[in-house]
């Protein structure tokens, strides 16, 4: 009886090891997935003025969170996200309340996003490993303070959320350094964004 070899056997224990968490992300993959598309569904058949008026306002700043926490996390809906937000500006609701609503929405996604990257990071194939670890090399370059520097002023911008999650999760940035730029710097965006639609709006 031929005795397996040692280096093939811990490689086959460490992927088989990372069998439950990998589909335990994929699973929570599939379902944000169907609740993007479902959510993008529903946006396109139903105007989101309209619900805000359905709901009252005090509900709507809890629609504002889903719509942000499911539509805002995604390149393919992040420009109907954007969009939403400023039409629902208009209808009477607090811009604070709402900035705050929103931004709270957008991170809990990108939390999510975190943890995937994280947890399927660990257990990539080995034709990726060159990658994720040129990707953490990249990171490890740049001192905590810059990436929190980083992370705040992409966060000032309407670009997708999981592309720095996914960096950030890949490289296993510490999650509590990273909450505060991004809820910063995404309060900011939102409450910029609705004084210019308003101040656009005032001219016609």
């Amino acid at each position: 009886m031929t005795s397996e070899d040692p280096i093939l056997h811990s490689r086959n224990t460490a992927l088989s090891s990372c069998d439950p968490g990998r589909e335990k992300s994929r699973r929570i993959f599939l379902v944000i997935a169907l609740a993007v598309v479902l959510w993008s569904v529903f946006l396109s058949l139903y105007d989101p003025v309209q619900i805000v008026k359905m709901l009252g306002v005090r509900n709507a700043y809890i629609f504002v969170f889903l719509l942000a926490m499911i539509g805002g996390v995604s390149l393919f809906t992040t420009t109907l996200f954007y969009t939403s937000l400023i039409a629902i500006s208009f209808s009477g609701v607090d811009p604070v309340w709402l900035s705050l609503s929103a931004s709270t929405g957008l991170l809990s996604g990108d939390l999510v996003i975190y943890h995937l990257s994280r947890t399927g990071s660990q257990c990539i194939p080995e034709r990726y490993g060159s990658i994720v670890a040129r990707l953490r090399r990249r990171t490890e370059k740049y001192s905590d303070g810059k990436m929190i520097i980083l992370i705040f002023f992409y966060s000032m911008t309407p670009l997708p959320s999981d592309a720095i999650s996914i960096v950030l999760g890949i490289s296993s940035f510490p999650i509590r350094k990273m909450v505060l730029p991004l809820i910063l710097g995404k309060s900011m965006l939102i409450l910029v964004l609705m004084e210019l639609a308003m101040l656009g709006y005032s001219y016609f």
